[in-house]
């Protein structure tokens, strides 16, 4: 049984949770009701602004499909009125081709008439406006439907008030086509002022001439403009819908009410404001459109209406329109849902009442029931209690046991000091007396420091601090063992609270291992990230890095409104003192040009290395183009003083590309791309020299590796192909060789000759393959000649400089003079003089193994270079060739006459055989031939051909022998 107390307290426990309940739910109730007045009162403030903006988006639909109609209505009658006049054009050319094929055995001058006669007082158009002129090709105006004085004047340098030549214009496009449509301005003489026209010209094939009208492109906007009238004053919607629309001066071109349509309202007030001033001004500035809030009435007997209208310009026209709604139609909308929204907040508040009478009862009749449930449990708790003491103090023997044994360290702590400690905290910690980890701080335990640069004893109180706030708190310490010795712990603090107070529970592991591991890691990983991210040999950054500088410095020159520069630096022929040098010495000279150029910079700015002898300079935080002109300078000031190695002095020269952000990219890539072009151009200009990037030389560029790109398809599917000029004896007339000339079978341009794609074939390696493939085609050839019987005579092949230069050539030859059967002495080798004068000893030597095999060597374009006589009587040549330039102005230049005449007996006086090439015409041959020079080659004889009518050519002398 129960004690009396006990009862009494059972009491209390039932009945205190009744009294709980009840005022919990009264207050529930009261706030219920409360929060059902609330939606109620935000229920209907939503409708009301659903209905605002509901009336807004069907304005701005209406307004916008509108405007939609207006554009696709005005081009479609542009498109018509163009039409129009490409067909008043096509009748009149129709009418001068009858004429024309009416009267053939006609002057043509008397057709031309016939055709003025009927087409020169012909208009057309709605208002008449439209005329026709005719010109000839060389911009004379042969007929002028409207001004008679233009007849016979030459209009071909004639510019309209924009400076336009549209006669130059409309003959080079009818030069290439049939017809051409344009604009132009014109002014007639009954014309205030000029004024846009559209027109079509149109080609009179059988006369050479062309006819050409146009229109006015006001009149065409003006009946444009009517026909929009009409659909806007048309437009109703509901039951007071409709659009109005203003021009920019403020006349109504349409309204609901019609009488006020071609009235200026401009100055219309309306509860103390301009309405139309401002639906002008507004639709003006507001391209894409916007609403407006103002008092208006449709009928003078409707006043202070609010309305909303959407508005937005026709900028072609010059127009404002719009459309709006009146909200105070929206009164019985909200009567309604007023009613509606007050019923159901009724409803529910009677619900809830009727809900909660059920709920309290029901929580009365289980308090009851709990009570008599708690009197039993209350008299097991009392025996199942004395049980428990006995267990607790079992597991507490246990737990004292695991404290002392545990083998992670056990420290408690108490308001910052520490109470007790295991026996795994003394052994970590390197002391057998107990008393000097008891009654100190974990600060006392510590260096002054901790690695972070944070006070131990301020660091201490901020850990525990979060272990007191948070409960748990996991963290990592440096601390000082009793022997000196520094340690790496893990923390983990607990807070327990226990009725001595809070104590924290810190369980304790010794990480000085696993801490110098992960140093070793973070040393090796900065070591590996710097390798990955900078250039080896210079120590420079590399690609990776400079790309994410120059990504990061793109983002911050967009923020601050600034520019930046990328400058693609190129040392000018590296190779060479790479190659004179020896490799090591260039590496040591890279280094060198790396610090010379971070010297130059400032600290902002970077200098990356790409590869080999390409260094990029990124100038960061430019505040204009002038800034990077002064970093530019400086680079180059810095190369002015020469380079030292050993004994060698000599200076050293930069090829500089520019980019500038944001003008030449927005992106890094970009950036790097347009600064490689601009580098690119600067070396074709001859190096030395700094350029900034443009467009023009993007589209070069793109050229350029286009064609590249197309020369690579060609040699794979055997694109060349070899055309022969005969080389001519004056005496004799017959032909004593020929000179091999490629040509292109382009899939797009067709049979192309080399002007179009060898200097891209030059700047690359593929000169080399592609002239390879040229002495290899010519000995195939000339064995295949001759064992038809046919004698060709030597035949000319050209060699590149870069095959001059390369080690393989000699070799490459003999190999297919032994797989062709073709026989050293049918060939010549034809050299340009520059190539040899390029490196002349050299060339000398090279020259004597070609001659040691058999091959003849003519020199190409003599005359043009800077041959020194003193190399040239060394050169074991065997041809001269005097170049073209010099041919083609001998009946004009005597200057020329007397150059030939000097490399003819120069040519003879050395033993040579002297040849004149691109010879065109019968005085040019006679002038030669007068001159003392026996052998030609050129048009005037022959035109390059292929090798079937090479073949022709031969067995033709043949026969004539």
């Amino acid at each position: 049984m129960l004690s009396k107390n006990k009862q009494h307290i059972v009491k209390w426990i039932v009945f205190l949770p009744i009294v709980a309940v009840l005022l919990t739910f009264v207050i529930l109730l009261t706030m219920v009701i409360s929060m059902e007045q609330t939606d109620y009162e935000k229920s209907l403030e939503q409708a009301r602004i659903s209905y605002v903006k509901r009336s807004k988006i069907q304005a701005q639909e209406r307004i916008d499909k509108l405007i939609d109609y207006i554009n696709v209505n005005e081009k479609l009658l542009r498109e018509e009125a163009e039409e129009e006049i490409a067909n008043m054009v096509d009748l009149a050319h129709r009418i001068m081709v009858d004429i024309y094929n009416e009267n053939p055995t006609l002057p043509r001058e008397k057709i031309i008439q016939k055709i003025k006669d009927k087409l020169k007082d012909v208009r057309f158009f709605n208002d008449l406006s439209g005329y026709y002129a005719l010109f000839d090709f060389e911009g004379k105006c042969v007929m002028h439907g409207l001004d008679e004085s233009l007849e016979g004047k030459n209009m071909l340098n004639y510019q309209d008030r924009d400076g336009y030549f549209f006669i130059q214009e409309m003959i080079a496009h009818l030069k290439e086509s049939a017809s051409y449509a344009m604009t132009w301005r014109w002014k007639n003489p009954t014309d205030a002022t000029h004024r846009k026209k559209i027109g079509y010209a149109k080609r009179v094939e059988p006369l050479n001439l062309f006819i050409v009208s146009g229109r006015y492109e006001d009149a065409i906007l003006e009946k444009i403009k009517k026909e929009t009238q009409k659909v806007l004053l048309n437009t109703r919607y509901g039951e007071h819908g409709y659009i109005f629309a203003y021009d920019y001066e403020g006349n109504t071109i349409s309204h609901g009410d019609h009488s006020f349509v071609g009235k200026n309202r401009l100055n219309v007030v309306s509860d103390n404001q301009l309405v139309i001033r401002d639906i002008v001004v507004g639709g003006k500035l507001n391209v894409e459109g916007f609403f407006m809030h103002y008092i208006a009435s449709y009928h003078p007997l409707d006043k202070d209406r609010q309305k909303v209208s959407f508005i937005r310009p026709i900028p072609q026209f010059e127009w404002v329109v719009g459309t709006g709604t009146y909200l105070l139609e929206e009164n019985n909308a909200f009567l309604e849902q007023a009613k509606m929204l007050k019923t159901k907040m009724q409803t529910t508040i009677a619900n809830l009442v009727i809900i909660s009478l059920v709920i309290m009862c029901l929580i009365i009749v289980m308090m009851f029931l709990i009570s008599v449930k708690l009197r039993s449990l209350l008299a097991r708790y009392e025996n199942h209690l004395l049980l428990n003491n006995k267990q607790i103090k079992e597991q507490k023997m246990v737990f004292e046991t695991l404290y002392q044994k545990s083998a992670d360290g056990i420290w408690l702590l108490k308001e910052g000091l520490f109470i007790d400690c295991n026996e795994a905290i003394m052994k970590m910690f390197k002391t057998t007396d107990k008393q000097k980890l008891i009654n100190v701080s974990l600060a006392d335990l510590s260096p002054e420091f901790q690695p972070d640069g944070q006070s131990s004893y301020e660091k201490s109180r901020w850990m525990n601090s979060i272990a007191s706030k948070e409960g748990v708190h996991k963290f990592e310490w440096y601390a000082k063992a009793c022997d000196g010795t520094l340690i790496w712990i893990s923390v983990v603090m607990t807070t327990v609270m226990m009725n001595k107070g809070k104590i924290q529970h810190c369980s304790i592991r010794d990480i000085t291992a696993r801490k110098a591991l992960e140093e070793e890691n973070k040393k090796q990983k900065k070591l590996l990230m710097h390798q990955v991210e900078h250039d080896i040999l210079t120590g420079l950054p590399n690609r990776n890095l400079l790309q994410d500088r120059l990504t990061q410095a793109i983002k911050k020159a967009s923020r601050d409104g600034k520019v930046l520069g990328v400058m693609f630096v190129d040392v000018d022929k590296f190779k060479n003192i790479n190659d004179s040098l020896g490799h090591d010495a260039g590496d040591m000279l890279l280094k060198t040009i790396a610090k010379r150029m971070q010297h130059s910079i400032r600290e902002t700015d970077t200098v990356a290395r790409l590869s080999g002898d390409e260094f990029i300079v990124l100038l960061d935080g430019c505040k204009d183009v002038n800034d990077i002109f002064v970093a530019i300078k400086k680079l180059i000031n810095a190369f002015q003083e020469p380079f030292i190695f050993g004994n060698e002095s000599f200076k050293v020269t930069m090829s500089i590309g520019v980019s500038v952000y944001p003008n030449d990219g927005e992106l890094a890539s970009k950036l790097l791309k347009n600064a490689d072009i601009a580098m690119y151009k600067a070396k074709s200009q001859g190096r030395n020299r700094y350029i900034f990037f443009d467009q023009e030389m993007n589209q070069e560029t793109n050229e350029h590796l286009e064609v590249e790109k197309s020369l690579h398809k060609a040699l794979v599917n055997q694109e060349f192909v070899l055309h022969y000029q005969p080389q001519v004896n004056l005496k004799s007339g017959k032909i004593i060789g020929f000179e091999a000339l490629l040509r292109w079978k382009h899939p797009k341009r067709g049979l192309t000759a080399p002007g179009y794609f060898i200097h891209v074939a030059e700047e690359s390696e593929l000169i080399i393959e592609i002239g390879n493939w040229v002495i290899k085609e010519v000995m195939r050839q000339l064995k295949e000649w001759h064992d038809k019987g046919l004698r060709p005579g030597k035949v000319a092949i050209n060699i590149a400089g870069k095959q001059l230069e390369s080690n393989h050539l000699i070799a490459f030859i003999l190999q297919n003079l032994k797989e062709s059967g073709c026989r050293p002495e049918w060939i010549e080798l034809e050299i340009v003089e520059r190539f040899i004068m390029k490196d002349a000893t050299k060339s000398i030597a090279l020259l004597k193994r070609f001659r040691e095999l058999g091959l003849d060597i003519s020199i190409d374009d003599f005359g043009t270079g800077h041959s020194s006589l003193a190399y040239l009587k060394e050169l074991p040549i065997t041809k001269l060739k005097i170049d073209q330039s010099f041919v083609q102005n001998l009946e004009n230049s005597s200057e020329d006459r007397a150059i030939a005449r000097t490399i003819i007996e120069l040519g003879r006086g050395l033993g040579l055989v002297v040849l004149a090439e691109g010879v065109e015409t019968k005085a040019q041959k006679e002038l030669i031939h007068s001159s003392g020079c026996d052998l030609i080659q050129g048009y005037v004889f022959s035109k390059p051909v292929d090798a079937k009518s090479v073949e022709e050519m031969l067995k033709n002398q043949s026969h004539m022998l």
